[in-house]
């Protein structure tokens, strides 16, 4: 499945409430083997947005374990492009300031036709 057809008219407040909600559902499963009220409810009205076709009932079990998945899973992803956007940013910056040239300091040679090591002649 491709996440990026399902996100592509998301806004960042959006994307951002996925990612919250995807992140608290989560620790409540873990810590009660229950859903998030609140996670599980906006997970099946952005199910109904994008396959009003595929009906699902909160009462099933499978039903929740699939939206919840899929939800979890474009939370994941939706992470992983924005970590992938801020390592393109950050590659940019460094090779920008890569580009400045150094001078360094001129060394001279000794009297003896060797470079001195603090660049001063002797």
């Amino acid at each position: 499945m491709d996440y990026n057809s399902i996100i592509k008219n998301y806004t960042e407040e959006k994307k951002d409430m996925i990612v919250s909600l995807s992140e608290i559902n989560k620790i409540t499963m873990q810590d009660s083997d229950k859903y998030h009220t609140g996670a599980l409810n906006t997970f099946f009205d952005l199910w109904k947005d994008h396959f009003p076709n595929q009906r699902q009932s909160k009462g099933c079990l499978s039903c929740r374990k699939a939206v919840c998945l899929l939800f979890h899973n474009i939370a994941d992803f939706i992470s992983s492009e924005r970590l992938k956007a801020a390592e393109t940013v950050e590659v940019v910056k460094v090779a920008k300031k890569q580009s400045k040239k150094v001078k360094g300091v001129k060394k001279h040679k000794t009297l003896t036709g060797a470079l001195s090591p603090t660049g001063m002649r002797n």
